[in-house]
């Protein structure tokens, strides 16, 4: 067995393609300093008295709600745009806390906590980390170069709003991938309070304090907020401690003009329990394999991110220039036997890039228009270090490689108004991927894996849009999707626990989608209806025999589905009626409903059988009522109404479930909030999530990880 090259070793083999990725970004930045000195020219001749600068100007980085609505509507597709004000009146700890009710978005906890799975119209549903859909803060990605994110990476308590791209509306931002993207925007020290600090705490040990802060003078501006979280967890060895800290510091160069830059650091540390057989579930939800604590699977980590962008707006365009940096120290603790030698991995990676977009809003041939045009950079280096997992202490190496990415993305989208009502828009984008796989323990019995691939990628895109009213539209989109496969997709575990190579092409899609959104008297709505034809979809499969093959590409598959979003206003001024309608009492019933109808199409082992892994149908809806004194109740539902394949196979189902809930609260104008929440208030035994497997029968069926049982949480905020 090979020796294992030293650090510099490793960046001498990869010299070349460095220096190249190196030039590129040092020239990103230096484009980012650009236009900087008109600016600095501008103030040199105009007094500086003469640029005002008020603490309730609305950011260019970081926009309100409000300004980005209509822009929302406005756009042929699948988008939507949700407000943070749900997510302080609840438990407020996960995102599937601050997204409950976003058509077409699913969101699993597969143990109860912070390890969240996310998926958009079946994207790579059957991963454990986030693949195939982006993540953006402030439009600037989180993704890892090779497509990956992980949501441990954000501070949900300082994001006021998220904006969720379904599908190819994910291309303004460079998204390689068929779900599409969600994309957070922060406040700034401008629209957050001085001071607000928060304590929270609920079942199965959870525990959270943080404090956030704002601060504006003059032409700058500043956001803190600090966090901690605990949680014992419900089953066992699923305990996690994570803090945070983010800030981001604002300068309004002028009235056109801004920057921001942004800082996050985050530790976290989790233990991860197994999954189980639906026996075992059903007989001890809370259970694990006594393997996963005799191993200590767990997963410790730190992360530092760094980040600016300066926008610049103009009377009828913006531009948006950014860089980034990311780094990571991981070390996770997997299971290490026969059937799964991973062992323990030690890995660190450093993710850099970039990103320009252009806007217009000019009026083209006399008609409204919208062009925009932009280029993503992204690159990640990582060093993996593979050992075995002797009862969880470091045992002998086993498999080490460097692995580089570099993602090249260039989209463009224009939206033209024909008439006054209907317009038509098109678009494209254009990739090139780099996937470089260095083997750094070149073993006699498995060869040296060293690799490297390139991809290339053309998604076109086609819309149309038709306003009813101004508040109401309706639309039909066609486009293409890409998406290449990520480090782990491309990877295998040998026999004696080596990591393997192998080339996969990469997935893409053609889709064509329908639907109306908008509002109309007590009504707002959205709803969408999709079919894609993907090629080559990456899942994980076996062959006839029943012998598990890892992550291959599947051929031809379909996703065809309905997303619903209603919201429905059943009464206000009831029991309380003010002055005007904003001091009326109001009762709101806010309801979802998603279809997910995934096929295997002519498959030589799985025929036509069910995609597994994903809910076929899901519904959730909140009855919520709000007094004017601020008193507020919402009963709940989440429900899951048919049973769905957990193996490709189609041999073994998740049963059907509908868990109970209910948020209750007091929030007052000088800043005190109080609530009580209640979560599966029947304690129903039920699947959060499945671990997908070929075929169950032969396989086996250990596959099932439970949700909550019942729970409770309270706490309470104070914001000065």
């Amino acid at each position: 067995m090979g020796s294992v090259p030293d650090v510099y070793q490793i960046h001498f083999l990869f010299s070349q393609m460095e220096v190249r990725v190196k030039l590129l970004f040092l020239l990103l930045l230096c484009l980012r300093l650009v236009p900087l000195c008109p600016v600095a020219r501008a103030q040199s001749t105009n007094a500086i008295e003469q640029v005002v600068v008020s603490g309730s100007m609305e950011s260019l980085t970081s926009p309100n709600l409000n300004s980005v609505a209509q822009r929302f509507l406005d756009t042929p597709g699948a988008v939507y745009v949700y407000s943070s004000n749900r997510y302080q009146l609840g438990r407020g700890a996960y995102l599937e806390d601050f997204l409950p009710y976003v058509p077409g978005v699913l969101i699993q906890s597969s143990q109860g906590s912070e390890d969240t799975k996310i998926s958009i119209r079946g994207s790579d549903a059957q991963d454990d980390n986030i693949i195939g859909l982006g993540i953006l803060l402030d439009g600037v990605p989180l993704n890892q170069g090779d497509g990956e994110a992980f949501l441990q990476d954000l501070d949900l308590r300082g994001v006021k709003y998220a904006e969720v791209y379904r599908g190819a509306d994910a291309l303004r931002f460079g998204s390689l991938s068929l779900g599409g993207a969600i994309n957070l925007v922060t406040m700034t020290g401008r629209d957050a309070p001085q001071f607000e600090t928060w304590l929270t705490g609920g079942s199965f040990g959870l525990l959270q304090t943080g404090m956030l802060s704002g601060w504006s003078n003059g032409p700058f501006d500043a956001l803190l907020t600090v966090s901690s979280h605990f949680l014992d967890g419900f089953r066992d060895h699923s305990q996690e401690d994570s803090q945070k800290v983010f800030s981001s510091l604002g300068y309004r160069i002028t009235q056109w003009a801004e920057n921001r830059l942004y800082i996050f650091w985050g530790s976290l540390s989790q233990n991860n329990p197994s999954s189980l057989t639906q026996k075992e579930m059903l007989s001890n939800p809370q259970q694990t394999d006594p393997e996963s604590i005799a191993q200590n699977w767990s997963t410790e980590w730190e992360y530092f991110r760094l980040a600016d962008q300066l926008v610049l707006n103009g009377d009828a365009w913006q531009f948006h220039l950014s860089a980034f940096y990311n780094h990571r120290n991981q070390l996770q603790r997997q299971e290490f036997d026969a059937d799964n030698p991973v062992g323990i991995v030690r890995y660190y990676s450093d993710d850099y890039g970039g990103d320009l977009a252009f806007e217009s809003t000019a009026d083209l041939f006399g008609g409204r228009n919208r062009l925009t045009l932009g280029l993503n950079l992204t690159f990640e280096g990582e060093v993996d270090t593979n050992y075995a997992n002797l009862d969880g202490n470091i045992g002998p190496l086993i498999a080490a490689d460097y692995t580089f990415a570099a993602n090249l993305a260039f989209y463009c989208e224009n939206q033209h108004y024909l008439t006054k009502f209907f317009s038509i828009l098109t678009g494209f984008q254009a990739v090139y991927v780099e996937r470089n796989y260095h083997d750094r323990l070149d073993s006699p019995v498995d060869g040296n894996q060293s690799n490297n691939e390139d991809f290339r990628g053309f998604s076109p895109k086609l819309g149309f849009l038709y306003d009813w009213t101004d508040r109401c539209k309706a639309y039909l989109t066609v486009s293409g999707s890409f998406q290449p496969p990520s480090f782990d997709q491309s990877r295998e575990t040998a026999a004696d626990g080596n990591e393997l190579f192998k080339r996969l092409d990469a997935q893409t899609a053609e889709t064509v989608e329908v639907g109306t959104k908008g509002e109309a008297g007590p009504f707002s709505w959205d709803l969408a209806v999709y079919h894609s034809w993907v090629r080559n979809e990456l899942l994980d499969l076996t062959n006839g025999q029943g012998v598990p093959l890892g992550t291959v590409n599947a051929g031809k598959t379909s996703h065809q589905g309905i997303e619903v979003g209603l919201q429905t206003e059943l009464g206000h001024a009831m029991l309380a009626r003010g002055a005007e309608k904003e001091g009326d009492d109001r009762l709101v019933l806010e309801q979802t409903y998603m279809l997910s109808d995934f096929h295997f199409r002519d498959d030589p082992v799985y025929a036509g059988n069910r995609i597994a892994g994903t809910p076929v149908h899901s519904y959730k809806a909140e009855l919520h009522y709000e007094h004017p004194c601020g008193f507020y109740i919402g009963p709940n539902v989440e429900w899951n109404v048919v049973r769905y394949p957990v193996d490709e196979a189609n041999t073994l189902f998740a049963g059907p479930y509908a868990l109970l809930g209910c948020r209750l609260g007091y929030k007052n104008k000088r800043g005190l909030d109080v609530f009580l929440e209640v979560k599966n208030l029947t304690n129903r035994i039920y699947p959060a999530t499945v671990e997908v497997v070929g075929n169950a029968q032969i396989e086996g069926g250990r596959s099932f990880n439970p949700g909550n049982g019942r729970s409770l949480y309270s706490g309470i905020s104070c914001t000065w």
